[in-house]
């Protein structure tokens, strides 16, 4: 579970200075998704070890790229750096699980009160163009996506409040969250994303008054898909783990 918009554009070096970007069909973005996709999956566990060289190797990229794209993965909180011991699949907690869900509630519904003041037309259709995009994710069976496009939902409506601050802040709260929702939602959930954002848009269209209310009770629905129990770590090889397929490209280097 992704910049959130949820899928990584660019990462930071370590003293701010300069940013590299990494493009939508480029192969570093491949790589990414393909980690992502395994943690929502839930075939690499929280904890777990991601190795630089067994990722060059599984990948057939170079140990550069490949720590290009933990980087990514680091700042979309997907992947902790801890200096001298290297690169883990990020571990929230339960209780860090509520927490996150306790400043949803606490940012998102005091941003649906001011968003009911300031949209209009053009936002509402940009709001049911991202719908359709969540539509297509889920179709496609894409867990990866279906979480990244349902999670842009949510950032989306910051941007069109317009507050940069506030959209930043929501962002990474999502790339929090939908790593959250890769790791502890309970199987077979019946959530559909695109369905509830539906609802919540013809609210914002012909009802204000009930879009900040929904929004909270939509938050709570979500939470409410969540096993938070302690999920276990285990070890896992990587090379096996992203054997390309006959079907599956090497990575450039």
């Amino acid at each position: 579970m992704l910049n959130r918009q949820s899928k990584p554009r660019a990462t930071r070096e370590a003293n701010g200075k300069k940013s590299t970007t990494l493009s939508d069909t480029s192969a570093s973005d491949r790589m990414y998704q393909e980690i992502f996709r395994a943690i929502s999956e839930q075939r690499l566990l929280p904890g777990a070890k991601l190795t630089e060289e067994q990722l060059a190797e599984a990948f057939g990229a170079s140990r550069g790229t490949t720590r290009l794209v933990l980087q990514a993965l680091s700042r979309d909180k997907v992947v902790t750096l801890e200096p001298n011991r290297g690169a883990f699949v990020a571990k929230p907690t339960p209780n860090e699980a509520r927490e996150v869900f306790d400043a949803r509630k606490v940012i998102e519904v005091a941003l649906a009160a001011q968003v009911v003041r300031c949209i209009d037309a053009a936002g509402i259709e940009r709001l049911r163009e991202h719908v359709r995009k969540e539509t297509c994710a889920e179709e496609l069976d894409d867990r990866c996506e279906e979480l990244r496009t349902s999670h842009d939902f949510h950032v989306l409506l910051a941007e069109l409040y317009g507050n940069s601050v506030l959209h930043e802040m929501l962002r990474d709260l999502m790339a929090r969250s939908a790593l959250i929702t890769a790791i502890y939602e309970r199987p077979h959930s019946e959530v559909c994303s695109h369905s509830c954002h539906g609802d919540l848009i013809d609210l914002l269209e012909h009802d204000k008054t009930q879009f900040a209310n929904a929004m909270l009770q939509h938050l709570v629905d979500l939470e409410s898909q969540l096993l938070l129990v302690e999920p276990k770590t285990e070890h896992v090889d990587l090379k096996t783990l992203f054997a390309p397929t006959s079907k599956t490209k090497k990575i450039a280097r």
